[in-house]
């Protein structure tokens, strides 16, 4: 989109920085899909909470690359088709919020592997939707990605990409990090590890509340990206990391309905 007319690329021309489009006039955008790497350089603060689980925000090294591209139907945000790219690897130190997930937590859930990894991913796309109303900022102010290993651990870790090809392995113990779209932050992490308990709180009240059944882009994204069984899954973990009863009765209140 430039001067409100759609653009279609054609080609890129990497030493030029230039891009080569056409004019075109259809009813869907696109958004690219990520391979995600990051880690962790530096710790600010961290604690242990409800779950269990650990909250922290911090420096971190993000590496990402673009492996292709989603055409998102506008007003219905469907996913109506998808393509192949492989662009440039970008990197850049950051400063994020990150919640990890301990095996405790995970072993308790009733779901397979491949539905826990949909929850996981679902829950990380409603934490992003709530915190971007709570700090006030646009969507694309945030990145994130789900972190696979020990929590702590200085190395990089593979992030899965949550599309539909990715390889389906058990995480050993998840984190969720929401990190600062632009190198060296812009000062959104360290909030969010304040407003930890409204972040889950609220969006134990977004995914609880939405009206549809397996899934939407108002939740936890659509159901084409993710298994039927994912907002239930994202709805067991926030109810593990929401110690509030009244938000636990009200998700429990959810499933009595759908099951019914």
């Amino acid at each position: 989109m430039h001067g409100a007319q759609q653009h279609h690329v054609e080609r890129l021309d990497f030493d030029q920085r230039k891009a080569y489009v056409k004019k075109v006039d259809v009813d869907y955008f696109t958004q690219a899909i990520q391979y995600t790497e990051i880690g962790k350089l530096e710790v600010e603060e961290q604690c242990g909470t409800a779950g269990p689980a650990v909250k922290a925000h911090g420096d971190v090294k993000v590496r990402s690359q673009v492996v292709g591209f989603k055409k998102i139907k506008f007003y219905t945000l469907e996913n109506v088709g998808s393509g192949k790219l492989e662009l440039p690897e970008d990197e850049m130190h950051t400063t994020a919020y990150w919640i990890a997930l301990g095996r405790e937590l995970l072993d308790t859930l009733p779901f397979t592997i491949s539905e826990r990894q949909d929850g996981l991913s679902g829950l990380l796309y409603a934490l992003e939707s709530v915190a971007c109303l709570l700090l006030m900022c646009d969507r694309m102010d945030l990145g994130s990605t789900i972190g696979e290993g020990a929590p702590g651990s200085p190395e990089l870790r593979n992030s899965w990409s949550g599309t539909p090809d990715s390889q389906k392995i058990e995480f050993f113990e998840p984190t969720l990090y929401l990190y600062d779209a632009y190198p060296g932050g812009i000062g959104l992490s360290e909030p969010l590890f304040r407003l930890h308990e409204s972040l889950v709180a609220k969006t134990s009240e977004l995914i609880a509340g939405c009206q549809c059944e397996r899934g939407c882009p108002s939740c936890v994204g659509p159901v084409g990206e993710t298994s039927e069984r994912a907002k239930e899954a994202a709805m067991e973990i926030l109810q593990r990391l929401h110690t509030d009863s009244e938000s636990a009765g009200l998700i429990s209140e959810i499933k009595q309905n759908e099951s019914a």
